[in-house]
């Protein structure tokens, strides 16, 4: 596979050179110069600005299209992607009621606080130790029935302004939330999966016995460049419902 190791004084990684194209494509979109819903510039310009032929940049942008950061529109041109309730339910959830048929769930807001990062929290998103991060707590429900209890960890820093109400007042989905007004676009996950006991909290929040089986959920969102901005740790009843993966990142311990 050709590689370039200059351009312009640019490129010199020695990655394919489609990839070095991409990595700039996805910098640009993270440093705000394109934000969610903005058209990028013309395939012309592109090849213009980055010094590469039509086939290496349609090979970058197809990329990023697959991974769900752009979106082609037929005659319209090339968009980064907005999140939508239909993105997150077939790209970032992965429980299915016992029915079968993938759902949104409905989402009840339970908890809003202020804490510090213990160690765990403060690896996984690449913040100190006692850094304050944003607690939001939720609980999920399947076709009526409850599924999980979501404990999400946030950076305050990266999501200042965000407030309680902020969260209760939303009518889409937190991904949604983070790009439309906190510029935070998640573009992948990784979860790691593991059999546990239900704690008190989660026993009362999911109407099981303390100490039932559950299975537990640990969830990292990125954006651009790797960088961590979310973690979540969800506690699933799964005699409500199935964990399906789809085609992503996962590891399992």
């Amino acid at each position: 596979m050709a590689t370039r190791t200059l351009i312009g004084g640019g490129f010199k990684s020695g990655l394919p050179l489609y990839k070095e194209v991409r990595n700039q494509i996805a910098q640009a979109i993270g440093g705000g110069e394109w934000r969610a819903g903005d058209a990028l510039p013309t395939e012309k310009l592109l090849c213009m600005r980055f010094g590469v032929s039509m086939g290496t940049l349609r090979k970058a942008v197809d990329d990023l299209t697959a991974s769900g950061v752009l979106i082609r529109q037929q005659g319209r041109g090339t968009f980064v992607a907005r999140h939508s309730e239909d993105r997150y339910i077939f790209s970032f959830f992965h429980l299915i009621p016992n029915t079968g048929e993938k759902k949104y769930p409905n989402v009840e807001f339970l908890n809003y606080k202020l804490t510090q990062a213990d160690e765990y929290a403060a690896g996984q998103l690449k913040v100190r130790v006692d850094s304050s991060l944003i607690n939001i707590t939720n609980r999920l429900s399947l076709e009526g029935a409850v599924a999980s209890m979501d404990e999400i960890y946030l950076p305050t820093a990266m999501y200042k302004h965000m407030t309680r109400d902020t969260i209760k007042a939303r009518s889409t989905t937190l991904y949604q939330l983070y790009q439309d007004h906190f510029d935070v676009g998640v573009i992948r996950i990784t979860e790691r999966l593991r059999v546990g006991n239900a704690s008190a909290k989660c026993a009362k929040v999911l109407g099981l016995a303390t100490g039932a089986p559950i299975l537990q959920i640990a969830r990292v969102a990125y954006s651009f460049n790797d960088h961590p901005v979310e973690l979540r740790m969800s506690y699933v009843n799964t005699s409500r419902c199935e964990y399906v993966p789809d085609n992503f990142a996962t590891d399992v311990f």
